[in-house]
């Protein structure tokens, strides 16, 4: 659920970023919902079940919270970057 929150977030993050730059406003919202969509995706079918089998050797940890929930900050992180490169200012001269 926290996950899906965030992706709608950060996709409504883009369209307004969009809107204030004159882009196109769906396009940078799919742009970034897929920008956390699709690392989120790979962590989870990657790297969680990896993570999740050491957590069951020591349940109760704050680790297991994290495990959970990791995949928001690389999606998250990954959407933050791919944002700050599409709406990076042109350094056009003439």
């Amino acid at each position: 659920m926290i996950g899906t929150i965030t992706a709608f977030l950060i996709a409504y993050w883009f369209y307004k970023k969009a809107e204030a730059t004159g882009k196109n406003p769906l396009s940078a919202a799919g742009l970034g919902f897929l920008s956390y969509l699709i690392p989120c995706m790979v962590w989870t079918l990657t790297v969680t079940p990896g993570l999740r089998d050491a957590v069951d050797h020591n349940p109760g940890t704050l680790s297991g919270l994290i495990v959970n929930y990791a995949y928001i900050l690389v999606g998250a992180a990954c959407a933050i970057g791919i944002k700050f490169l599409h709406f990076k200012p042109s350094n056009v001269t003439s």
